[in-house]
């Protein structure tokens, strides 16, 4: 089974691309955003992050983006508590699949692989990862579209994100987004040839 992670800054299209490894190529998709708002109700966690943030009544998701995204400090500290946890279960579901053998890749959908520092796994593994990208305007519409976020909100978001020039230094591959599903699902095909290529030969 090959393990590859996706990663890219908000609406760079994590999601879009994860869906299409799911359903042209059977991928299995562990979507690390989803994985660390299941933890939030684990009392445990949940305990640690109120008393981290005294002001904070509450770990739902709409408290949670007003402390996460306000400022780098309050980013990191949330991420301190969340990250190690969710990258304990990424490496047991990455096993458990493994020994079913039902999945020819298994597919880590994670916006903060390289900020975290996850990425050191991926080298040591042999995975692979896949940076998305896409232009700052084609991000701020896509962003703006799903209309839960204004574009203040969005750009502070952004800001808080390493630029992708600094992320490309980590990435193993870069799959650029800013044209039609058709030409995403195109270079994807290329992609995946490649990488199934590559893990023969390592």
């Amino acid at each position: 089974m090959i393990v590859v992670g996706i990663t890219g800054g908000i609406a760079s299209g994590k999601s879009t691309v994860s869906n299409i490894f799911k359903e042209d190529y059977n991928a299995y998709i562990f979507d690390a955003d989803k994985e660390a708002k299941l933890l939030l109700l684990n009392k445990k966690i949940s305990k640690e992050i109120l008393q981290t943030f005294p002001g904070l009544e509450s770990t739902d998701s709409l408290s949670m983006s007003k402390i996460v995204f306000k400022n780098e400090e309050n980013q990191k500290k949330i991420n301190a508590i969340l990250h190690p946890a969710v990258n304990v279960e990424l490496l047991k579901r990455i096993e458990k699949i493994g020994h079913e053998k039902k999945y020819p890749m298994f597919i880590v959908d994670a916006a903060l692989i390289i900020e975290s520092g996850s990425y050191e796994y991926y080298y040591e593994s042999g995975a692979y990862l896949i940076l998305l990208t896409s232009s700052k305007a084609t991000r701020i519409e896509r962003a703006l579209s799903r209309g839960n976020l204004s574009k203040k909100s969005i750009k502070e978001r952004m800001d808080l994100q390493w630029a992708d020039d600094k992320k490309k230094d980590y990435a193993d591959y870069i799959l650029e987004n800013n044209g039609s599903l058709d030409q995403l699902k195109s270079s994807i095909t290329f992609l995946v040839k490649e990488i199934k290529e590559n893990a023969k030969t390592s």
